[in-house]
């Protein structure tokens, strides 16, 4: 009896497993398919288009632009891939080309709301804000149900300081989706920003009201009003907020001059002057990657540890790191007794109030005479605690307090000195870069 070998499936069929391997995040299996449909196809637009997109989230943003640029050279009439070059200039910084592609898509399509809602939101960043506004309320004349254009205008309104106007369409962007975070959170931001303190709780009040399990409302209205402050933000809290920020990190701290890993980088070329790539190195926290480029030279192994899965497909595509973990932390280095020669966590431990279960397992992840670099948020001075949860849902903490948990735990200090780790609304962040070592 003669048997069927396997169904052999239409480029068509392959590519739709791609796009829902892709849309469900198994990121390697829908890469895999992808490039056997263009070992055969090399000019499929559609593979072109959807690759593409997969290698900016993986942080490869340069080929993600070739090959959707190729998909577009092939069929200039493509609107969704056109608007995905403009979005990946968009979260890449590049401003004047994503709003020249997204008006290109509005010669093409006159009534795309998408590209109106996208123009307008990069006019924004730009501080074009009337031309802005003017741009968003178009994009809702086509679309008046979109809540996150509604949201988007807020923005807009909220930078020009028409701030009454900003609460009323953050308001009608909750109505139309009651359970999303990004209005809600901008309104609370708004009035605590503008010092309406009883009306930021308000927000956040009913924020839970409609989704009681919000990490991200409960961290906040703890920081607002100061009561049942967690020992360190939750896996869920951090989850949520990077996995949506992944996409533009690398761009917005840049805007912020984001000195982080460059001063954790300094610290560990103190301790180890020459870059021999013998090290066990651990980057605790890897974010997108930023601190790999500096580590990478002491590194014999270079180990990445995040919670969130988004960055770490963006710390991937810089093709610096031996392992990528998807993990919390403490739970990851508790993995490990006298394993590395150094752990380095840049920005990180300002999601952290209570350090001593981080310096307790670092103590004991660290071989003899390994060294422990990281950074943290400096509490203001004449405050007597050793941490505060901030408005903005970071930790600061106290400088002796520090060098003591780090002493109950094992460690011994080796420096510890005030910084500025970046700019926030045009006033310096003070923190601290600190080393210390297990003898």
């Amino acid at each position: 009896m003669r048997h069927s070998g396997p169904k052999i499936h239409s480029t068509a069929e392959k590519l739709k497993l791609a796009i829902d391997a892709h849309r469900q995040g198994r990121l390697d299996e829908a890469e895999k398919i992808y490039r056997a449909v263009l070992k055969t196809q090399p000019s499929n637009p559609d593979a072109l288009h959807f690759f593409g997109v997969l290698l900016h989230q993986r942080g490869r943003s340069s080929e993600a632009i070739a090959r959707i640029e190729r998909a577009l050279r092939m069929n200039p009439q493509y609107l969704d891939a056109r608007m995905n070059l403009g979005n990946i200039y968009k979260e890449t910084g590049d401003m004047a080309k994503a709003a020249a592609i997204y008006r290109k898509v509005l010669a093409l399509e006159p009534e795309h709301a998408g590209a109106y809602n996208n123009l307008g939101v990069v006019l924004r960043k730009t501080g074009d804000l009337e031309e802005s506004v003017r741009m968003l309320q178009t994009a809702l004349s086509l679309a008046p149900d979109n809540a996150d254009f509604l949201h988007n205008l807020g923005n807009s309104y909220q930078d020009q300081n028409e701030i009454q106007k900003a609460a009323e369409v953050y308001l009608q962007s909750i109505a139309l989706k009651p359970k999303q975070k990004d209005a809600y959170e901008s309104l609370w931001q708004m009035w605590h920003l503008k010092g309406q303190f009883d009306a930021a709780a308000e927000v956040l009040g009913k924020w839970l009201e409609v989704d009681p399990g919000s990490p991200i409302a409960k961290h906040y209205l703890s920081a607002s009003i100061g009561a049942d402050i967690p020992e360190r933000a939750s896996d869920a809290y951090i989850q949520q907020t990077f996995d949506g920020f992944a996409a533009s990190f690398d761009e917005v701290l840049q805007r912020l001059d984001y000195r982080a890993p460059e001063l954790t980088a300094q610290a560990v070329a103190e301790i180890f002057p020459e870059a021999q790539n013998r090290l066990f190195v651990l980057d605790a926290g890897c974010g997108t990657g930023l601190c790999g480029v500096y580590l990478k030279p002491y590194a014999r192994q270079l180990i990445g540890v995040d919670l969130s899965p988004a960055m770490l497909h963006k710390a991937q595509g810089r093709d610096l790191y031996d392992e990528l973990a998807e993990a919390e932390l403490v739970e990851y280095i508790g993995r490990y007794a006298a394993a590395f020669d150094l752990i380095v966590s840049a920005d990180t431990l300002c999601y952290f109030g209570e350090l001593r279960p981080f310096f307790g397992a670092a103590g004991k992840a660290l071989k003899a005479g390994g060294c422990l670099v990281f950074t943290l948020e400096k509490i203001e001075d004449g405050e007597r605690r050793d941490f505060k949860l901030n408005h903005h849902g970071r930790y600061s903490h106290d400088s002796d307090y520090v060098t003591q948990a780090l002493e109950a735990c094992g460690l011994t200090l080796l420096s510890r000195r005030t910084v500025v780790l970046r700019m926030e609304r045009g006033e310096p962040v003070a923190g601290l870069l600190v080393t210390a070592t297990v003898k």
